[in-house]
């Protein structure tokens, strides 16, 4: 996958589990943070810039939308799993290190506010 250009900020793109063949689109999910589940609806995109604009408009909406605290926030995220939201349910060690990733990025979100 290139590595497109993003003005502001770098992103992390999550990758499938070892052995599983990355898609070209990137796909953004939503972690719920405070249930600790991955909300079913997502959103691909050709690009990685088109992906990073709409996961930043989401976020901006959940900020609205949400009273809870910044790390308690639904938080959107990219990857390159196109079957990801089946894939959690079926293997539970790549569930396990995903959501280990995505508790510690909301913590450190809630750090820099």
């Amino acid at each position: 996958m290139s590595a497109g250009k993003i003005r502001a900020a770098r992103v992390k793109v999550y990758a499938p589990p070892a052995g599983v063949k990355a898609d070209t689109q990137v796909h953004v999910y939503t972690f719920d943070v405070f249930h600790g589940e991955f909300l079913e609806a997502h959103k691909s995109f050709e690009n990685l810039e088109r992906a990073t604009q709409h996961q930043r408009s989401e976020q901006a909406r959940i900020y609205v939308e949400q009273e809870a605290e910044p790390e308690l926030f639904d938080l959107p995220f990219l990857s390159s799993d196109p079957d990801l939201l089946n894939r959690v349910k079926t293997d539970a060690e790549y569930a396990r290190v995903l959501k280990r990733d995505l508790t510690s990025e909301a913590r450190s979100r809630n750090r820099k506010h």
